[in-house]
């Protein structure tokens, strides 16, 4: 029987990196996927990122995860978006080539170390509440320290397209019924819903009616390590849904899984379905639909917009009533997925089961969705598991929510559950000014060592960590009193101060022209970029800990009598959940899944505005 110290059941996103980094930390790793050929699939959008999702993958990156280098590797179009504002928002989405990403990774994987079983899992062997081991179909028992089981939509997963249901993980692969036996006998789950939209052949689609939307790179890229992309960027496309299209899903809800009450679970809330668009914002005339190919060789195009749970033919027929699409031809149609799922208060803070020892929950088994939210929980589980059974020399500080996503989700999950699918946003973060794309190398440092880079990479982050200590050192060495400054043509106030090259940073047009002839300092773009808000933000980071302090000081401020409606600055989502649950003071109200530290500094704001008393 072989033995191993981790098996990692689950070949997405979540379990590549967990397999990926728990082999990089030396521990004899097995991968368990039915089949090959869905190693890291991109089951359901063609790309990678977007706001909240990039800060997530970029701290998987600098980690030792593969997701951002796999992803610039096979990346036909990028938007960074938000980029009118400053970079703690920034978000790179890198459109995907899916061959590329799929080719890349199964190439990427089968040159480690690691194990692939191409089989199913079908029971996890535990004695008196520790791991044995996991229990396959074709290979039988094998045995191992830890598991990570990373399901994805796979337990009981079910495909519906109207009325008609199938057993289904995803269009094409079988469901996890055995395994989820174990699961649900062991553990407290829910089902969950998610969906996806058809796809479209793209000869069939008119694009001289359509605007185009081109890539738009900037030299930002998803990978740390990233210094160019050199495939083929091509566009996208926007068109979009109209009345005419709202009176053909209105007519025909009945014929919809999730209207008709087959599917009562609960879905994406910001990734809606679009009947739910429709029933919900039924005073729109129209929906934006981006249409995003599949790649470079593909004749297949995502329509990013309208997934939806109706029936083919009246899917087909609200497709050609929309611009561009009037004489489309369809591959595959859209679907609801329904499938369960652990709720994730059944987890220890470092992902590890508290019924079972060394069993570790990784990805949208813990209730969660997207590529990059799941990354970021396989690796987080597999370093733990190293640091339980190896002892590896890592600081798990990292992961507080002060210091990054990753920590913010695993403490969201953990403490506060779940009642929909889990999306990070960068409003759940208390501390989001710090917790930018371009920092993550610094955030993490102090666990970078040469077992998760190769030599370049190593060498590379070394050397861009040591050239901004010297930098930075040189700048706080620099002084310049207001005289100075006004000589430059800096308007500063008159009030004597003498501030060093750092403060007056955030002063310049951030150009390393500027920069050389003001400090006479040589510096690349991507870090004076980087320096130059670290500067401008410095005396925001003060207000976001008193803030953070302010909301401590009031937990036990007195919700009873608030019409929380009246506070017009909260979300409808927001609303939603304060008016469901109640909650009777601030701390109650933070408990609540979903509710960000921003709607309670507004909360307290309102208060105090109204003069109310703290409880």
């Amino acid at each position: 029987m072989e033995h191993y110290d981790v098996i990692v059941i689950g070949a997405g996103h979540a379990g590549v990196e967990a397999a990926n980094i728990s082999e990089k930390y030396g521990l004899k790793t097995a991968l368990i996927t039915k089949n090959l050929s869905d190693l890291g699939k991109l089951s359901c959008n063609p790309s990678i990122g977007g706001v909240g999702k990039t800060h997530i993958a970029s701290e998987v990156d600098i980690l030792g995860g593969v997701i951002c280098k796999i992803g610039d590797k096979s990346a036909i179009h990028y938007r960074v978006l938000n980029l009118s504002k400053g970079p703690a928002v920034w978000g790179v989405r890198a459109q995907i080539d899916r061959d590329l990403y799929s080719k890349h990774i199964l190439k990427y994987i089968k040159s480690s170390k690691i194990d692939i079983i191409e089989d199913e899992a079908i029971n996890i062997l535990e004695k008196n509440n520790k791991i044995l081991g996991v229990e396959c179909v074709s290979a039988g028992k094998i045995k191992s320290k830890a598991v990570i089981l990373t399901t994805g939509t796979f337990l009981n997963g079910k495909i519906y397209f109207g009325r008609e249901v199938k057993e289904a993980g995803r269009i094409g692969n079988s469901s996890s019924k055995e395994l989820a036996k174990f699961i649900n006998k062991n553990f407290k789950t829910m089902r969950l819903k998610t969906g996806t939209p058809p796809r479209i052949y793209t000869q069939s689609i008119d694009y001289d009616v359509l605007e185009p939307q081109p890539s738009e790179n900037n030299g930002i890229y998803l990978s740390y390590f990233t210094k160019q992309n050199t495939n083929k960027n091509i566009n996208c496309y926007i068109t979009k849904t109209n009345n005419k299209t709202h009176k053909i899903i209105r007519d025909n809800l009945d014929k919809s899984a999730m209207y008709s009450g087959i599917i009562k679970s609960e879905g994406v809330r910001y990734c809606p379905s679009i009947e739910d668009k429709i029933t919900k914002f039924g005073d729109r005339s129209g929906h934006n639909i981006f249409l995003e190919p599949e790649g470079l060789n593909s004749d297949l195009v995502y329509p990013n917009g309208i997934s939806n749970s109706l029936d083919i033919d009246i899917q087909l027929k609200f497709l050609r009533s929309i611009k561009g699409l009037e004489k489309c031809e369809v591959d595959q149609y859209g679907y609801a997925v329904e499938y369960d799922s652990v709720d994730p208060r059944e987890l220890k803070l470092n992902f590890e089961t508290k019924k079972i020892e060394n069993f570790f929950l990784a990805g949208q088994i813990n209730g969660t969705t997207g590529y990059e939210e799941a990354a970021g929980q396989g690796i987080y589980a597999a370093i733990n598991a190293a640091i339980k059974l190896k002892k590896i020399k890592f600081n798990s500080e990292v992961f507080a929510r002060n210091n990054s996503y990753i920590g913010v989700l695993v403490d969201d999950l953990t403490k506060l559950g779940v009642t929909e699918p889990y999306r990070m946003f960068t409003s759940r973060a208390e501390n989001r000014l710090k917790l930018r794309t371009d920092n993550s190398y610094e955030r993490f440092g102090i666990n970078i060592n040469k077992k998760i880079f190769n030599k370049t990479e190593f060498t590379q982050i070394k050397k861009n960590i040591n050239d901004e200590s010297k930098i930075i050192k040189k700048l706080l060495s620099l002084k310049f009193s207001p005289n100075d400054l006004m000589k430059k043509n800096i308007k500063v106030k008159k009030d004597g101060k003498v501030r060093n090259g750092f403060e007056v940073l955030k002063f310049l047009e951030p150009t390393i022209e500027n920069f050389k002839t003001f400090f006479n300092i040589s510096i690349n773009q991507k870090l004076l970029t980087k320096i130059y808000f670290d500067s401008k933000y410095e005396v925001f980071y003060d207000r976001e800990k008193k803030s953070y302090e302010q909301l401590n000081k009031n937990k036990n401020m007195n919700l009873k009598n608030i019409d929380f409606n009246k506070i017009p600055s909260l979300s409808k989502e927001i609303l939603e959940k304060l008016n469901k649950f109640k909650p009777e003071n601030l701390y109650d109200a933070g408990k609540i899944s979903g509710i960000t530290p921003s709607a309670l500094f507004q909360i307290v704001k309102h208060k105090k505005i109204k003069g109310d008393r703290v409880a």
